[in-house]
């Protein structure tokens, strides 16, 4: 088997099209395709029809299906469902994916345009510790209007590796803007 990389991360959200301006306004994103636009109830998707493929609820309908793509990054799979389920706010201690991090050279200029578009930014910048230590490493978490959590980081100084390590860790290229 030859991974090559995270293709696509999912995240529901209880409005696509509040999520789909947030993270083009916000972050940039670009807008792909949609495969069930919002407000089109004749392109929804059963639950019957999903259920088999990855055990999506049965009772519930998709009504909102976008893919956005993250700089030159991974890109962003957005789901919207009916009946709306609780917006739960993702935190660091609960199971499962709980956040994703978005790698950018101007950390401060970034959090500032978060915060613009409604997200709550946590403390920070904070400068980052143990092995992602060094000059101008900093992190910064946020919370989008619609509860997902999300991870600013800026590593413009390398990164120390454990003795086993074998491989280094993957990091965009350097941008031409610096």
């Amino acid at each position: 088997m030859n991974i090559r990389g995270i293709e696509h991360i999912g995240v529901t959200v209880s409005s696509l099209t509040e999520a789909e301006q947030f993270f083009i306004d916000a972050l940039d994103a670009i807008m792909l395709y949609r495969i069930v636009p919002p407000g089109k109830a004749d392109k929804k998707i059963a639950g019957k029809q999903m259920h088999a493929l990855n055990d999506f609820p049965e009772g519930l309908n998709l009504t909102g299906l976008a893919m956005l793509r993250l700089g030159n990054g991974c890109n962003l799979e957005l789901f919207e469902t009916r009946p709306v389920t609780e917006n739960g706010e993702t935190n660091i201690s609960q199971y499962g994916i709980n956040h994703f991090s978005v790698y950018v050279d101007d950390i401060r200029q970034a959090g500032e345009r978060l915060q613009q578009h409604g997200a709550l930014m946590f403390a920070g910048p904070t400068d980052c510790f143990a092995q992602e230590e060094g000059k101008g490493n900093q992190t910064w978490f946020c919370r989008t209007p619609f509860g997902l959590l999300i991870e600013l980081i800026s590593l413009p100084s390398a990164l120390k590796y454990d003795e086993v390590a074998t491989e280094i860790r993957w990091l965009p290229e350097p941008s031409e803007n610096r």
